[in-house]
């Protein structure tokens, strides 16, 4: 997905953050609120979440916002407008800030 960034969306390497930490795609958009929140960006504009297909229908069907609330307790952010069949806006929230002391793998 970085090499569809730079190339489809012109997002210099050094623009783009990683999450080495998730261990699913719940736990992926919790921990890219905390990477944006870190480096400082803006929680009131949307990041763009890039993948393919199969995920981008997956991420945008209701069942992953119930598994959110089921697995997380919150939603990690708002999903906003489709911008291509495999990418769509999404805005962080600050309930992803908050650490579960009991999972031992929330960084």
């Amino acid at each position: 997905m970085k090499r569809v960034l730079m190339a489809e969306h012109g997002v210099p390497a050094a623009a783009i953050l990683i999450d080495p930490h998730a261990r699913h795609t719940t736990t992926n958009l919790r921990n890219a609120a905390r990477l944006l929140y870190r480096y400082g960006f803006a929680f009131d504009k949307p990041a763009l979440i890039t993948t393919d297909l199969y995920q981008s229908g997956y991420i945008s069907a209701q069942g992953f916002a119930a598994r959110c609330t089921k697995e997380l307790g919150y939603q990690p952010g708002t999903l906003g407008k489709r911008i291509t069949p495999s990418d769509i806006e999404w805005t962080p929230s600050t309930a992803s800030l908050q650490t579960d002391d009991v999972d031992l793998l929330d960084p």
